[in-house]
């Protein structure tokens, strides 16, 4: 069997609820890619299989996400492979975020005893600090799609209708789960006392924390913002933690530049911690994957801690332009 027709029957197996099935077709799939030399792949395979027979894995199936026809401009549906072990985090964000996959993963032991885990989050610190990428941990960890709300598109497109596209978005997340990431969140979390605001947005707010209190489905809803202070505060109680993620500290700059540096065993100097200095956490990121492409792009098989300093040096001469 071809491998387009692998992956033709093991999504009609999966659609189908035909358990047995999908897991013959998934042996037939890793012994094949063994035999053509995909050893790399093969061994995914194998510990993804293993991860999905465990007892503590979810036991409903969370379908191939893709948005409805009538939501196509509004959610953004992807997967992740990001983890928590990817994020520099301060500890305690970090015990709050385990506490969540944790809580998600043992959903039924909590049901047992009348109980339900965490499922929304808000998030906020400046741009670039990580939001979303967090939100994308979560997902990756809990093996759930990642499903951005375009709340731009809703109040660009749609402001006389946002109410009742966001009714149609929390039947979504009801009939689909996954993790929800409402980005931007300023647009609609601004506090309902500012007179500045038209009556739609705040009547906007209003539907959105009825939303809130009405949904009872299992995904994950997360809402990340640039400024939590200016949030209406009938928000905070609707979620069950509120972390900031603040611009990261020198410490923080020289632990990502580690992690990113491991791959062509370099160990950042404090000259490249310096050339970070200022610089959010997707700042950094990009500097390398700059310095990463310059360096393919030239065929050489790595950057040099040049390129990698000019790259940084170029993000950080971006700097006062962005924040003025």
């Amino acid at each position: 069997m071809a491998n387009a027709e692998y992956l033709t029957e093991l999504v009609r197996a999966h659609y189908s609820g035909d358990d047995r099935r999908f897991s013959n077709l998934l042996n037939q799939v890793i012994a094949a890619e063994s035999r053509a030399g995909h050893a790399h792949l093969a061994e995914r395979l194998r510990e993804l299989r293993i991860e999905g027979t465990r007892p503590d894995a979810s036991a409903r199936a969370t379908p191939i996400a893709r948005a409805p026809r009538n939501l196509e401009q509004i959610l953004s549906v992807g997967y992740s492979e990001t983890k928590l072990a990817d994020l520099v985090l301060t500890p305690s964000t970090r015990d709050s975020l385990e506490r969540y996959v944790l809580e998600q993963r043992r959903a039924q032991a909590l049901a047992d005893h009348g109980l339900k885990p965490r499922r929304r989050l808000l998030l906020h610190g400046p741009p670039g600090c990580g939001k979303t990428m967090t939100a994308a941990a979560l997902a990756g960890e809990l093996k759930l799609p990642l499903i951005r709300v375009r709340l731009e598109v809703v109040f660009s497109k749609y402001l006389g209708e946002t109410a009742s596209t966001l009714g149609d978005v929390f039947a979504e997340a009801a009939r689909v789960r996954g993790v929800y990431l409402f980005d931007e969140f300023d647009a609609l979390g601004r506090t309902r006392l500012d007179d500045s605001e038209v009556g739609e947005i705040k009547r906007v707010v209003t539907t959105f924390l009825q939303l809130l209190d009405a949904d009872h489905s299992d995904s994950v809803l997360i809402a990340a913002t640039n400024t939590g202070h200016d949030l209406d505060t009938a928000l905070f109680r609707r979620f069950d933690d509120v972390l900031e993620l603040p611009a990261p500290t020198d410490e923080q700059r020289r632990q990502l530049l580690t992690r990113l540096l491991r791959p062509w065993r370099m160990k950042p100097t404090e000259a490249l911690v310096a050339n970070a200095a200022g610089l959010t956490f997707a700042d950094i990121n990009a500097a390398l994957e700059d310095a990463h492409k310059d360096a393919i792009l030239n065929d050489r098989p790595s950057p040099t801690r040049d390129d990698i300093a000019g790259r940084l040096t170029e993000r950080q001469s971006r700097v006062p332009t962005r924040n003025s």
